[in-house]
């Protein structure tokens, strides 16, 4: 059996809770009976940051996936271990990068639009 400490912990947490970003993101709040400041607040993103902030979750699910398959009893010189730790790696640079990346686009928008 597994023994999990507080870091898996918070893995299980943060993927569940991507999931969920996920899931807000999908719904469409321009339906009639949607509140009027959610449907302001969707309004004010754009495609591009709608697209950053959904790549930012499926590559953090992709993160969270990838640590709890390096958990499995494989060999250290296996090409499955060698791949989940290129993945693990892989998938936080790419979170890492979407996420600081959406600030840096919000202030490309603002430059165009002045």
């Amino acid at each position: 059996m597994l023994e999990l400490n507080w870091h898996d912990n918070l893995v299980i947490v943060s993927f569940v809770a991507a999931i969920a970003g996920l899931l807000l993101l999908s719904d469409n709040p321009t339906s009639d009976g949607a509140d009027d400041s959610l449907r302001d607040s969707f309004a004010d993103r754009t495609l591009s940051e709608e697209v950053l902030i959904e790549m930012s979750f499926t590559y953090w699910i992709v993160y969270c996936i990838s640590v709890f398959g390096l958990k499995l009893h494989l060999p250290e010189d296996s090409w499955l271990f060698l791949s989940l730790k290129l993945t693990t790696v892989l998938s936080y640079l790419l979170t890492a990068s979407s996420i600081l990346s959406l600030p840096l686009q919000r202030m490309a928008v603002r430059q165009v639009e002045e």
